[in-house]
Formats: C-alpha cells, sequence, structure tokens
C-alpha cells in the first residue's frame, strides 16, 4: 500500500497573485467593511476606525489598479491583510471583549487561509464564524446584534474565504502551465508524474521519459515569427497526448517532455524499449504540419525535424528530474543519429556528482548554502569603480566552495536555474542599496540565461526588486548573452523593452561570438555591450583582434551603448583597450570575485592600476 504525500501549501510564486486581482480584493472588503457602518440597527457603533480601515483598502485597491509603480503586496500579505482588516473591523464596531477574543482567534485562521489544503478545511474555515460569532455576542450580552452579524458574515467571511481559495487555485493552475500552449510546464510535469514514477503507480512499474527537440524551431522563428512555431508546438503536443497514457509538458519554447507506459516486448532490455518507444514518437510527429495562425506563414505545411531522447523508469532511476536530465542528453546525442533517436546510458551519461549536485539545490537555497560574490567595474578613464557583477558561488558541506560550472549547466536544463536567478537577483539587489545607502554610487550587474529570459516571471521579479529595494532606474543591469537573443528575436525584443520599463539596464554579454545580425542590434532595447574576453585577451598580440575590438567599441558607441571590455587582466591590455575607447573594464587584474563584506575593504578608488 502507498501512502499519498502531502501536498504542502500552494506556492504563489516569486510574485503572488495578479495586481488586478489584489486591487479587486482590497476594493470589495474595504467596501464591505464601509456597508458594515452605514448599515442600520447596529445601535452603538464606533465607526471611525472602520472607515479609516476601509479608506485605506479603497485607496490600496485603486492604486494597484491605476498605478504600475504603486508597491504590490507580497505573495501571502495581500491575503492575510484583507482578512485581517474585516476582522479588525469587526472588533472596531462592537468592542466588547468576548467579541476582541473571538476576532483574535479568527484574525490566527485568517493567517492560515492560505495554507488551506481541503475542501473540509475551506467549509471549516467558512462555518466557525457562524458559530462562535452568535457566541461571543450572546456572552457580552448583544442579542440584538446577532441577527446583523448572521447576514453580513456571508460578505466578511464567505467570500473572502472562497475568493482566497479561487485566488490560490488559480495560482497553482499558472504555475504548473506554459504560459504560451497552456501545456504542463517542467513543475506541472513532476508533480503530476513525480508519484508514479517513485511509487510504480497506474504504471506497472515500467515507464519511459522523453524528451523531444525540435531542431529547426530557431529558424522557423526567425523567418516567420513566433506564433507560427508555438502553433507547430502546440500541433506535435495534440498529437503526442493522443497515445495511451501519454503526458505531455513543454519544458522550454523548443522542448517537449512525453512520460507515458512503456509498452514491453518482453526482453526487459530499457536501450530496446527506448528505440521502441523514440520511433513510435518521431512516427507520429512525421506528418506535415498546416499553419493557420495569421501571419506571412499562413497555409504552409511543415515537417517538424526533431531529436529524440529516451530514459527507462526503473532502470534508469525513478527519480524524474534525474530522468529528464538523462533523456536531454540523450537527445543531444541523437542529433547524430542516422534515426534521431538515442536512449540513455544510465547515470554514466550524465555525471552522477552532477546530478546528486542538482538534486541538492532548492534545499541548498533555503539553506543559505549559496553565495553572491561582486566583481567590480571600473571606469576606464578614471579608474574608479561604477559597480559590481553578480557571480554565484556554492558553499558546499562536502565539496567546498563551488563555482557555478558545478551547478548552473543542469540547473539550465532542468528550470531550476529560473529560481536559482531570483534568489540572486533579490540578493544582489538587496546588497546594492545597502551600498548606496552606505554613500557608493554604484551599479548591480546581474546574468540572465536564455532560459530565465523567456521565462514570463523574470519582469516581475525585476520590477519587484527594484521597487523593494528602492533603486533607482538604471541601476540594475541585466546581462543576456547573444545566444538568447538569436533563439526568439521577437519575443527577446518584447522582453528586453519590458525589462528597461521595470527599471533596468540591458547588457549584451559575450558580445562577438554569436551571430547577432545589425538589424536585430539596432532593433533591440540595450544600453551596453560587453566584449568577449577571448577578443580582449588577444589584442595586445593581435592586430586583427584589437582591430576587432576597435570596431566593436565604435559600433556601440554609434548606437549609444556603453561598452565593457571583459577579460582585463594587466596593465597593458587595460591601456590598449581604454585608448581603443572601451568605457568600462572588467578583469582580475582590478579584483577577483570576492564576497560582499571584501569588495571594497582595503581598496583605494580609484583603482592605481591605470597607468
Amino acid at each position: 500500500m502507498t501512502t499519498r504525500r502531502d501536498p504542502g501549501p500552494v506556492d504563489l510564486g516569486e510574485d503572488g497573485p495578479d495586481r488586478r486581482v489584489l486591487g479587486v480584493g482590497y476594493l470589495i472588503t474595504s467596501l464591505i467593511n464601509a456597508s458594515v457602518v452605514l448599515a442600520p440597527g447596529w445601535g452603538d457603533v464606533r465607526g471611525g476606525p472602520v472607515l479609516a480601515i476601509a479608506t485605506l483598502g479603497v485607496l490600496s485597491g485603486l492604486g494597484l489598479l491605476a498605478l504600475p509603480s504603486w508597491p504590490a503586496p507580497g505573495p501571502r500579505t495581500g491575503i492575510v491583510s484583507a482578512g485581517l482588516s474585516t476582522s479588525v473591523s469587526v472588533w472596531c464596531v462592537d468592542g466588547s471583549p468576548a467579541v476582541g477574543v473571538l476576532v483574535a482567534l479568527y484574525c490566527a485562521s485568517a493567517l492560515h487561509i492560505p495554507y488551506l489544503r481541503s475542501r473540509r478545511q475551506v467549509v471549516a474555515a467558512t462555518v466557525l464564524p457562524y458559530v462562535l460569532l452568535p457566541a461571543a455576542l450572546l456572552a457580552s450580552g448583544h442579542p440584538d446584534q446577532v441577527l446583523g452579524w448572521v447576514l453580513v458574515l456571508p460578505a466578511t467571511t464567505v467570500l473572502p474565504v472562497l475568493g482566497v481559495r479561487s485566488v490560490l487555485q488559480l495560482a497553482a493552475l499558472r504555475s504548473r502551465r506554459d504560459a504560451t500552449s497552456e501545456l504542463l510546464n517542467r513543475r506541472g510535469l513532476l508533480e503530476t508524474c513525480a508519484r508514479q514514477l517513485e511509487e510504480g503507480e497506474g504504471l506497472d512499474g515500467q515507464a519511459t521519459v522523453s524528451v523531444v527537440h525540435f531542431d529547426d524551431l530557431r529558424d522557423l522563428r526567425l523567418a516567420l515569427g513566433r506564433a507560427a512555431a508555438d502553433e507547430v508546438v502546440a500541433e506535435c503536443a495534440r498529437r503526442v497526448a493522443a497515445l495511451p497514457g501519454a503526458v505531455v509538458a513543454r519544458l522550454d519554447q523548443d522542448t517537449l517532455a512525453v512520460v507515458r507506459p512503456a509498452e514491453l516486448d518482453g526482453s526487459g532490455d530499457p536501450t530496446r524499449t527506448g528505440l521502441d518507444e523514440g520511433r513510435v514518437l518521431r512516427q507520429v510527429l512525421r506528418d506535415h504540419v498546416e499553419l493557420e495562425a495569421e501571419g506571412p506563414g499562413r497555409g504552409l505545411q511543415l515537417r517538424p525535424d526533431v531529436s529524440i531522447g529516451v530514459a527507462c523508469a526503473p532502470q534508469h532511476g525513478r527519480d524524474i528530474d534525474a530522468l529528464l536530465a538523462l533523456a536531454d542528453v540523450a537527445a543531444v546525442h541523437a542529433v547524430d543519429d542516422r534515426h534521431r533517436v538515442a536512449v540513455a546510458e544510465g547515470s554514466g551519461t550524465v555525471d552522477a556528482d552532477d546530478l546528486r549536485l542538482h538534486a541538492e539545490l532548492p534545499s541548498a537555497i533555503e539553506a543559505g548554502q549559496l553565495q553572491v560574490h561582486y566583481q567590480r567595474l571600473v571606469s576606464a578613464g578614471t579608474g574608479r569603480t561604477l559597480g559590481v557583477e553578480a557571480l554565484v558561488r556554492w558553499q558546499h558541506p562536502v565539496h567546498g566552495l563551488l563555482g557555478p560550472a558545478a551547478f548552473v549547466p543542469l540547473a539550465e536544463r532542468s528550470h531550476a536555474i529560473v529560481g536559482l536567478t531570483h534568489w540572486v537577483l533579490r540578493t544582489a539587489a538587496a546588497q546594492c542599496a545597502t551600498w548606496r545607502a552606505e554613500g557608493r554610487d554604484v551599479g548591480m550587474s546581474v546574468n540572465v540565461s536564455p532560459v530565465v529570459l523567456s521565462d514570463p516571471s523574470l519582469v516581475n521579479a525585476v520590477r519587484r526588486a527594484v521597487a523593494v529595494n528602492r533603486l533607482d532606474p538604471g541601476v540594475l543591469t541585466l546581462e543576456v548573452t547573444e545566444s538568447a537573443l538569436l533563439q526568439d528575436p521577437e519575443g527577446a525584443s518584447e522582453v528586453l523593452a519590458a525589462l528597461r520599463a521595470a527599471g533596468a539596464r540591458v547588457s549584451i554579454d559575450d558580445f562577438g561570438t554569436g551571430y547577432t545580425s545589425l538589424t536585430m542590434l539596432r532593433q533591440l532595447a540595450v544600453d551596453e555591450l560587453k566584449i568577449d574576453r577571448s577578443f580582449v585577451v588577444a589584442a595586445p598580440q593581435a592586430p586583427a583582434d584589437a582591430a576587432i575590438v576597435q570596431a566593436l567599441v565604435d559600433l556601440a558607441h554609434r548606437l549609444s551603448m556603453e561598452v565593457v571590455a571583459e577579460g582585463v587582466e594587466d596593465a597593458r591590455t587595460a591601456d590598449l583597450v581604454r585608448d581603443l575607447g572601451a568605457d568600462v573594464l572588467q578583469g582580475y587584474h582590478f579584483a577577483r570575485p570576492v564576497p560582499a563584506a571584501q569588495v571594497f575593504a582595503g581598496a583605494g578608488d580609484p583603482v592605481p592600476a591605470l597607468s
């Protein structure tokens, strides 16, 4: 017999419910509070405090609805504060000790409303005030108020509880679905299939986990737009979902994951089972997809080009995160296979230590094992420290201090990079605010991977980091790579514009190593170019590299962009790139990445290394 695991409280995400949902909630709750004061037959009613609470609620609701700069409450603050304001209003109307005790109990229960997990708990939270409030009013000698409060209770208890419950359910649904296609996302797939894979429920102990990578979607997106590429993915997902027992999710814009019971042939060979599953998927996906969305591709028939990697449970394990990682690596190998299908080779396909680190990463963040080190960015002209770049490190209890290469690559493949980036963003923004409060006029740069750039939560996370830490516009810089922009130019352009509107600068990192067209560069909302270190390091010895640096500097300046030269490791290089026109220098010549407490400790400003 298996035991059903506690699902835990619903996670509202980094930014909680939508601003409009919170705004409407504040308005409704506040108007209900005000109506209590205005209703006849209450006798001795202290309406002043109630109206004051209601007024604050109305202003908060209007601010959330009408002003984008109005600070939004955290994930649970808005829900709890609405319940508390209603409860306190009840006490203000009556003011008796018995009702005061009741309100205190109800306030305590309101704190738990966001954590309700079952229908029984919702019913209990809704019914309990109907029992306690009349008893409290009778005990305090106010029997004449019982009928009035019972009539008002649906507005002060049922609506808030059911409203909160609806918000939680919508938030849970949203957090488990891909925003574009409404397919399950990685989190939704994990929660749907984890128990089945670990305990073998409904799968007869056997299952395949496949990663389907669309190899030509980037070119399609460039030629016909994002809508055409999304239509191809959606149609392919629909076909795969029609297979018996299939659970389909969209891991990123170019990748689907498929979990379904294994069709056994009696051999028990996972390689044979995986190859058979891969061929079934390719057979389903081989037919053309006719584009129906409005746009230049309407009516075209396209056959998607896919690579498929397959892992088998239990032969390759039962942890779905590890199985997805194995299947993902197999999909990379499938590109070179004649049939474009490859099967995982067990934990050896991905280093076992890497998988263990990947599994430990979420708990490591909660345990405070991750650290942010900072590397200074200095002015090429004066040597003054203009800002710092945030670089994540992991102080592992067994392996010691780990650099990002030890855990970031797998995190990027599993979307754990989204939570990691949000944590770095919050930590770095708070540290920047601390330094600026101490009188240091510095900016903060944070790296954003392609996976995070395409995640819809990024813009809200940046907006919150800027607002919570009261950073001036342009203090926070987000660094994205050329490859991230090439994956979806149209979508990237929209995201970059939204990030700038949220108060951040945008920098193209490692510029010069990709294939960004000049037309795309002209159209993107970019403030800064970081010339890749490979050109900077070689510039003093190679005239060709120096010419490339010069050309990139001139191009950026003509487009009104600031230029950062990465990899400045000695005074000779610093002098050269300064003469070539770079605005900002970065490298070990000025400072190694260190913890926050050491960034400015004993460091002169300006940096005396440019002569």
